[in-house]
């Protein structure tokens, strides 16, 4: 059975036809479907190149093709494209037996405009638009208003799916949820290798003081700016916090000023990109993570620290409360509440000792071999949903 996945990501590819990735998606990714399918048609924008950068990992590979999209960029470069990208996808949803939209996508949106494609298809939701939307990051109204368009569309979407994987285990499932008799499972898009996970969780004996936080400085979606507040209304009540921030962007360099106009440079370390394998050796040196964000899926880095044994600190959003009891959990923009609730975990070496089996034990739930098995047992519904619906 051939295989359609569709996706918003951008690839780039060498006149030898392969075809490469900056960061996700490498070859390894697509033999989830390999699995269960024959072949892999990926539909997804690609930029023709002369040759590889060589940071680039390859993502096509044997059983694995790609179909490249107009490579656009941006709200007018869609508009323009749109004609475009609806009928590449619709013929390559003819030359396959299946499809599979990773959704929220704006290519998906448009090829189930006023109408599904022939074939039966299933959704892989992997994240809300509207939360982002509603997070208060983009600013002008028109992108409130995209914001709303392209929830209404995700709801429609996943409505007439034949099968929907969430990578919650309720949360998106509320607000997207496909027909009552199709095809429903929460699956996480985060594999844990056992070897990733500790054995056995810590043991505080003292207050813990050192903290980390880990999430992208291109936008303000993590918090950055809350944790710096929330640890300057703690340093005023004599309550030393020290935070190893790790990553990058373009709101890096605000975020320093911002940490030095509240008079706690010192209680943070602004480390910037650094490769995955160091972010675990971080997760082992800290004693808390903290993760304030306005908007989440169901975030990676929060289930990594949980595997190493950390407690936690996260805001109530997205799939957060799946992961975390709500004594740990605090409003989006709330320094105060995010405080206190600091305070209350950090002062407390019994609290963090409970924290750390609790969230050990929860981070198994995340363990390849149990999610590689449901994610296949999906495939093979939707396979079987396709071959009774075409005979």
């Amino acid at each position: 059975m051939k295989l359609a996945v569709t996706c918003e990501f951008r690839f780039y590819r060498t006149p030898d036809g392969q075809v490469w990735t900056e960061s996700v998606f490498l070859y390894d990714f697509w033999l989830r479907y390999l699995k269960v399918f024959d072949h892999v048609t990926v539909v997804a924008r690609i930029l023709e190149v002369e040759q590889a950068d060589p940071s680039w990992r390859l993502s096509s590979g044997n059983k694995v093709e790609f179909v490249a999209l107009p490579y656009y960029v941006g709200f007018v470069g869609l508009l323009k494209n749109m004609f475009a990208i609806r009928r590449r996808i619709h013929h390559q949803l003819s030359q396959s037996d299946g499809a599979i939209f990773r959704v929220p996508s704006q290519s998906a949106s448009i090829a189930c405009f006023l109408a599904k494609p022939v074939k039966p298809y299933a959704v892989e939701v992997v994240g809300d638009p509207l939360d982002v939307f509603n997070s208060g990051i983009t600013g002008t109204l028109f992108d409130k208003v995209l914001g709303v368009a392209t929830y209404l569309s995700l709801q429609r979407i996943c409505k007439k799916a034949a099968a929907a994987c969430y990578v919650t285990q309720e949360y998106l499932q509320r607000r997207y949820n496909t027909a009552s008799g199709n095809i429903s499972v929460g699956c996480s898009d985060i594999e844990l290798p056992k070897e990733s996970i500790r054995n056995l969780p810590r043991i505080y004996s003292a207050n813990a003081s050192k903290l980390v936080f880990v999430g992208s400085f291109e936008q303000l979606y993590k918090g950055p700016d809350v944790l710096i507040e929330a640890v300057r209304l703690l340093k005023q009540q004599g309550v030393e916090l020290n935070v190893v921030m790790l990553g990058a962007g373009r709101f890096l360099g605000s975020m320093q000023q911002l940490a030095a106009q509240k008079h706690c440079s010192d209680n943070f370390e602004f480390v910037g990109a650094i490769n995955h394998a160091d972010v675990i050796r971080y997760l082992d040196d800290a004693e808390v993570f903290v993760m304030p964000s306005r908007t989440e899926g169901l975030p990676r880095a929060l289930i990594e620290a949980m595997a190493r044994g950390l407690p936690c600190v996260a805001s109530n959003v997205g799939g957060i409360p799946e992961l975390l009891p709500e004594q740990f959990l605090v409003d989006k923009d709330d320094a105060k509440g995010l405080a206190d609730t600091l305070a209350s975990l950090c002062l407390s070496p019994q609290t963090l000792t409970q924290a750390s089996a609790n969230n050990l034990a929860k981070s198994r739930e995340y363990e390849l071999d149990v999610l590689v098995e449901r994610r296949t047992n999906f495939y093979l519904d939707y396979q079987q949903r396709v071959l009774s619906l075409s005979t």
